[in-house]
This record gives structure tokens, C-alpha cells and sequence, in this order.
């Protein structure tokens, strides 16, 4: 893709010319084209459009990996619209909480993910319809042959905020990072050039398309021209079967998830030799099984947030082993004192990050718009130094971005020490992360309870399973006898 694509259209219009006939994403073993792709997108567009969904409206989507949720994200972007898709992990609260900030004006939802839905709003949400996915009165079937589509005017730009993904829990509150259609692009290109991404590559979409990671390598193949080969659930065995069956090229997973395709190769005797890359946060170990199986793929590692569309830095971990990688140009990246000022090459500081990926900022939920600081310099929260070389070295969180990191999911303490609170047992809490062999962090909790209260560890786990996803339920609840302590 170059830079004359500067919009996800931009983008769909030039590979329905180009790469026609080639398969744009093969959705549980369908292939669809990319031609075909691009007139889903306009059919979904004029769906939405008769339905009244106009520019800078919000749609929320409640639904799996399928090819639908790219037709969706390029049919909001026709519309100037955006598209705010929710974690299918997330309590019903948690739902009713993010979908009520995004003041939608429409709900779209997976025939499959229906129950969790209901469960946020019981009634249905107030004043806002809720369609079904592919339903004959709601959003169009993604694929209706290649026919004339209906005329709808474009309303998409390069600046208009095109999707909202829900991050950055601050005192309990997930916020929404809203990313523009010209820094969805940016980062497909910057991604595509590390790779060398071409027609013939074909990314295994087993991570989650509402995750910043899912949507921005689903949007690097796009702009390459190649393919997206979509998975409805991870599963070891389908996916390995999915990698030999397509010849598949990248990979990226959250851990456990390569383990467990490794197991499932050696188990069915599936090849995995047409991979090519993999990118994700594996333990040595895993790496080294990766590299005994299949001697010619390089593992990536990789920084990033949704606040940066997706990745900023990739590296080869074979060149420098434990390293985060070096800054995706034009992205730059540097090291930061608490003052804004950066620091010398090696010292620890704050990770920030400038460039054409950047998000527009946080949803206001009072005004309706992003909103960030001025500075362009992005403060991810997360701390890190410099190697002379311009490799990143991750080395934990600053104090105002306290996070825990379970299998690709963010886990913010202070959203779980304030379920915790709510139990009339517990008098303080405090909720911190431990390495996790599996998961690579694992969430745990110590509680205070009041004089003369009792509860139980069993008890404070399952109280907050009922309120949070299930990723976010402490792993261990040590009850303590005495007020809690904390270093300041």
C-alpha cells in the first residue's frame, strides 16, 4: 500500500483493481475475494445508511471473528461513522458500561454472541435499535454475489475517528482510545514494510478482531494485498489444520496459544513449514520449541498498545533475545523522565511515542469527541530504556498505569480492588500481578476484612467473577488479619 491509500476505502477500492480475484479473507475455510470484499463493504454501507446511521455516529458490534467485522469496519468508514466492537469476554457490566459510553447509535450483533448482549441489557438498550448481523432487516449478509451495489456517498476522511476500542481502565473505568482511518493505514504500511508483506502472505486470525493487535494485522495483510484466513474460536487442532490447509504465512498469538499449537502439530503430525513469522510475548522455551519444529520461521517480538493502532516496534528475537524490538519508522519512539524530558540511552523512563499511528485521544463521554494532551508525544504508562542500538527493553509500569498482562489481556488492579471493595467483608485491597508460566501474568489480590466480618477466599473470587470478565478474577485471595500496608 502506499501513500495515496490514505483511507481504509482508499484502501478496499485499490485491491478490488488490483488483487480482484485474489482472496481477501477466507472466513472458516470460505475464501471471498477482494473484489468481493469491496462491495460487501458498500452493500453494508447502504445498509447502515438506510437504517440512519450518518457521519460521526457510533455502532457498536458484539461479535467474533468473521469476515463480517471487517465488512463493518470498512461500511462505518464509507459512513464516516464508527465502529466500537466489544470484548466477547467482558461481564455484563462491564458491556452495559463500555456500550453506554459510546452513546451508540446502533447496536450490531453476532447471531452467536446474542446471550451476552441480552445479558447487558436485559430490556434492550435505551434508544438505541439493536440489529442482527447478517439479518435481512439489519445490516446485510456480508457476501450477496457481486452485484451492483446500492449508491451511497462517501463520507470517510483520513482524520475521522474510525473505531473506539475500549482500554486504559482509570479508577475502575475502561476508556475508549479512538483511532482514525489514517492511522488504521499508517500502521498497515509500516507493519507491511517490516514484514515485506506481499500477495502471497496469509495471516492466521486467531487473535481476536476486537483487540488493537487482531484488527491492525487483519488491516497490514489487507494493505498488502494478501489474505486474512479467520478462525470463529482459537482452537489448537483447527488451527494447525488452517495452517497447512492454507499455507499460511504469519502467525501471531497471545501465550498460551503457540504452546498449544505446538503440542497439536506434533500430536497430528500437521506441517507447519509455510509460516514465515511469529510474532507474539512467548517464554524462551516456547520460542526454542518453534525454532526445533519449524527451523525456518523467525519469531517477532513486538511494543504496542491500542493508543498507537497496533504495533510500534517489532524485532527478530534471534538478533536480540528479550528485546521489545527497535521503533517501526516513521514512528519514532524515546525514554522519558516524569517531566516529559528525555533521558540517556539506557536509562529507565517512561515509553512515549510520536508518529502517524498515534490516536486521536480518549472518547469524552460529557463532550462526545476524543480528547488528548497536547503534547505529541504519547505517555503509554509503561516503562522502558534504550540500548544504543535503538533496541526497546520493556521493563514495567509507571505508577499512574498500574497493569496486569494475562494472555494478551489488560487487567487494570484498581478496577478489581474496586469490585473487591464492594464486598461488605472486605475493608481494604490491593490486587497485583505474578509471573505466570502459562499466562504470563496471573492476577492476585490480598484483602483486609472489617472487625467481626468473614469471608472466605472462594467467596471474594466468585464475588468478583460475577461482576468482571473472567480474565480479570483473581487467580488467589490471601485474606489478611490486619489493615493492609502499601509502599508508597
Amino acid at each position: 500500500m502506499t501513500s495515496t491509500l490514505p483511507t481504509l476505502i482508499d484502501l478496499l477500492a485499490h485491491n478490488a483493481v488490483a488483487h480482484a480475484d485474489r482472496p481477501a479473507v477466507i472466513d472458516d475455510g470460505a475464501p471471498q475475494s477482494h473484489s468481493l470484499l469491496y462491495v460487501a463493504v458498500q452493500r453494508q454501507a447502504a445498509a447502515l445508511s438506510a437504517l440512519g446511521v450518518g457521519q460521526g455516529d457510533r455502532v457498536v458490534l458484539v461479535a467474533g471473528n468473521r469476515a463480517e467485522v471487517l465488512v463493518m469496519l470498512g461500511a462505518v468508514a464509507w459512513l464516516g461513522a464508527m465502529l466500537v466492537p466489544l470484548n466477547l469476554r467482558l461481564s455484563p457490566a462491564e458491556m452495559a458500561q463500555q456500550s453506554r459510553d459510546a452513546t451508540p447509535a446502533m447496536a450490531v450483533v453476532d447471531a452467536a454472541c446474542a446471550p451476552l448482549w441480552q445479558a447487558a441489557w436485559p430490556e434492550g438498550m435505551p434508544g438505541v435499535p439493536t440489529v442482527r448481523l447478517g439479518a435481512a432487516n439489519g445490516p446485510s449478509p456480508a457476501y450477496a454475489g457481486p452485484g451492483t451495489a446500492p449508491p451511497v456517498a462517501r463520507q470517510d476522511a483520513p482524520e475521522l475517528g474510525v473505531l473506539m476500542l475500549f482500554t486504559a481502565a482509570v479508577e475502575g473505568h475502561a476508556r475508549g482510545a479512538v483511532l482514525a482511518q489514517s492511522q488504521l493505514t499508517a500502521s498497515a504500511r509500516q507493519i507491511g514494510a517490516v514484514w515485506s508483506l506481499g500477495v502471497n502472505d496469509r495471516w492466521l486470525g486467531v487473535l481476536p478482531l476486537f483487540h488493537a493487535a487482531g484488527i491492525g494485522l487483519s488491516l497490514a495483510l489487507l494493505a498488502a494485498g494478501g489474505t486474512c484466513v479467520l478462525l470463529p474460536r482459537f482452537d489448537p487442532a483447527a488451527a494447525v489444520a488452517a495452517v497447512e490447509q492454507h499455507q499460511v504465512t504469519v502467525s501471531a498469538t497471545f501465550a498460551p496459544m503457540l504452546g498449544a499449537m505446538l503440542d497439536a502439530a506434533q500430536t497430528s503430525g500437521a506441517s507447519l513449514a509455510s509460516l514465515r513469522i511469529c510474532m507474539g510475548l512467548e517464554p524462551p522455551a516456547t520460542q526454542a520449541r518453534l525454532t526445533a519444529l519449524c527451523p525456518g520461521v523467525g519469531f517477532w517480538s513486538a511494543y504496542g498498545q491500542a493508543e498507537v493502532s497496533s504495533m510500534v516496534c517489532l524485532g527478530l528475537q534471534s538478533e536480540r533475545p528479550g528485546s521489545a524490538g527497535r521503533a517501526v519508522p516513521p514512528s519514532q519512539i524515546r525514554i522519558q523522565d516524569a517531566t516529559g524530558q528525555p533521558v540517556a540511552d539506557g536509562a529507565e523512563g517512561e515509553i512515549a511515542v510520536r508518529g502517524p499511528t498515534v490516536f486521536l485521544g480518549y472518547w469524552d463521554v460529557e463532550t462526545r469527541r476524543p480528547f488528548k494532551p497536547a503534547d505529541p508525544w504519547h505517555r503509554t504508562g509503561d516503562l522502558g530504556r534504550l540500548d544504543a542500538d535503538g533496541w526497546l527493553w520493556f521493563t514495567g509500569r509507571t505508577a499512574h498505569k498500574q497493569l496486569i498482562k494475562s494472555g494478551g489481556e489488560n487487567v487494570y488492579p484498581a478496577e478489581v480492588e474496586q469490585v473487591l471493595l464492594e464486598h461488605p467483608a472486605v475493608a481494604e485491597a490491593f490486587v497485583f500481578g505474578q509471573a505466570d508460566e502459562k499466562w504470563g501474568e496471573a492476577v492476585h489480590a490480598a484483602c483486609a476484612l472489617k472487625p467481626g466480618a468473614i469471608a472466605t477466599e472462594a467467596d471474594l473470587i466468585g464475588f468478583v467473577a460475577q461482576r468482571l470478565a473472567r480474565f480479570k478474577r483473581p487467580q488467589q485471595v490471601r485474606i489478611l488479619p490486619a489493615p493492609l500496608t502499601r509502599a508508597t
